[in-house]
């Protein structure tokens, strides 16, 4: 089984819609989680991680209640470089907290086991790179450029480093994707007001895309 989480419940509407096969829905730290089937793939969803903290508490929590192989984090990020535009797809291979001082340089990236996910992270169209990930939203140029400078990351959210964490703790394999919404900065804000809503469903539909034709093999 693999554990797809998703920051806001819109990241994650594709894949529930999908389901060919509803096994199970309930609840799991507070927040719903839909058990189902697509071509063969046993598959749990959840949401509602904002900042480090929740993500890191509820990916624990799926790993406790259920036999889950990988995890999988969609969402949407800040683009640290001019290069990533908006739209993009960023594949995590690398995650660091920018905000953990003194754990910031790149000696310090947590690179959890993506085993299980190495086809998927292959077909889709994306950066491949480190994300880092802290408990604000950068709207300072500085800051931003700050952060690209001492960690080396293509982009910037609130989550991925903490799930990253605790699969790594957990050994178990993980991979975040993310849609660029904006870029870090100041005009973050704006840009992500303007984008997220339009672009919030991309992990998802790629994700879904391989899926509905591949079977993801774990262990």
């Amino acid at each position: 089984m693999i554990a797809i989480v998703g920051v806001l419940h819109e990241e994650i509407e594709p894949i529930k819609n999908s389901f060919q096969y509803i096994l199970e829905i309930g609840e799991i730290a507070k927040r719903p989680f839909f058990r189902g089937v697509i071509n063969g793939n046993e598959i749990v969803l959840t949401y509602g991680c904002v900042g480090k903290v929740e993500t890191a508490f509820i990916t624990q929590a799926l790993l406790d209640k259920f036999n889950v192989s990988g995890v999988i984090l969609l969402g949407g990020a800040g683009s640290l470089s001019p290069e990533i535009g908006i739209g993009s797809i960023v594949c995590g291979t690398g995650y660091v907290e920018y905000d953990f001082s003194p754990r910031i340089q790149t000696d310090s990236v947590l690179e959890p086991s993506q085993k299980c996910f190495q086809k998927l992270m292959e077909s889709l169209d994306c950066f491949y790179g480190i994300i880092a990930s802290g408990d604000k939203f950068i709207s300072s140029d500085l800051e931003a450029k700050k952060i690209r400078e001492q960690s080396s990351a293509l982009c910037v959210d609130m989550d991925s480093a903490a799930a990253a964490k605790v699969c790594w703790q957990n050994e178990k394999d993980f991979v975040a994707i993310k849609v660029i919404v904006d870029f870090a900065g100041s005009k973050a804000i704006e840009q992500y007001i303007e984008n997220y809503h339009k672009l919030c469903t991309k992990p998802a539909l790629s994700v879904l895309s391989f899926l509905s034709e591949n079977l993801v093999i774990c262990g």
